[in-house]
């Protein structure tokens, strides 16, 4: 098999609140001639949304479920700080569920969910609030991953790994200075592994994926 056909015909649904991570999602399996839709289906519609897309798709061979691109923590007052970030918990959590459940329906034997957290969240530290949404979907990934495993339903995780600044890295690699940077076939990699036969053995897991640091993540206080 050609690598870039290792989703081939595989059917894909991208939803969620992630939408810079759903179109960088798309492009890659695009290429890996998976047939791709992209919708966010945040809402009081978004069992209808989800369901009206799988229609168009013909059926769903996999869910990746994107998650917030951050939850803010600001503000004076540790009171209203809490209580925004367990709203937007919440509404992620729910996002999530109804999301799925409205799928399962269209879910065959060997079907995927992929379920993201912390994937594009700027910075090199998860704050609390981030902290809290990884664990509670990690958990949710696992219990799904023991109640859909007799239907032959995988459910996996991935989530943002270590971030490191790609300029630094020709100082580490014995002065080697051509090397290319990640692109987003490298970085995105995992999701195409875990929707293809190529993990079909695989359930219940959390794939954390190194990522290169934002631009703007690399300043002067950056580096020792």
């Amino acid at each position: 098999m050609l690598a870039n056909a290792r989703l081939s015909g595989r059917r894909v649904l991208i939803t969620g609140e992630d939408e810079v991570l759903a179109q960088r999602l798309g492009r890659v399996l695009t290429f890996s001639e998976a047939v791709v839709a992209i919708n966010s289906a945040v809402g009081p519609d978004s069992t209808r949304i989800v369901r009206e897309a799988i229609r168009e798709l013909g059926g769903v061979d996999v869910l990746v479920n994107t998650g917030p691109p951050s939850i803010p923590e600001e503000g004076s007052n540790p009171w209203a700080v809490q209580h925004g970030v367990e709203r937007a918990l919440q509404r992620s959590m729910s996002v999530l569920v109804t999301a799925t459940e409205a799928a399962l329906p269209s879910l065959n034997e060997r079907a995927s969910i992929i379920n993201t957290v912390a994937f594009s969240t700027p910075g090199l530290l998860l704050t609390r609030g981030q902290e809290a949404l990884a664990t509670a979907v990690l958990e949710t990934t696992q219990g799904w991953a023991q109640t859909l495993g007799p239907r032959g339903i995988r459910v996996n995780a991935v989530v943002g790994g270590p971030r490191w600044d790609p300029d630094l890295e020709p100082l580490l690699d014995h002065g080697h200075h051509n090397e290319p940077a990640m692109t987003d076939f490298e970085e995105l990699d995992a999701f195409v592994y875990l929707a293809s036969e190529e993990s079909c053995h695989v359930s219940g897991s959390v794939l954390a994926v190194a990522r290169p640091l934002a631009p703007e993540e690399v300043g002067p206080g950056s580096r020792s």
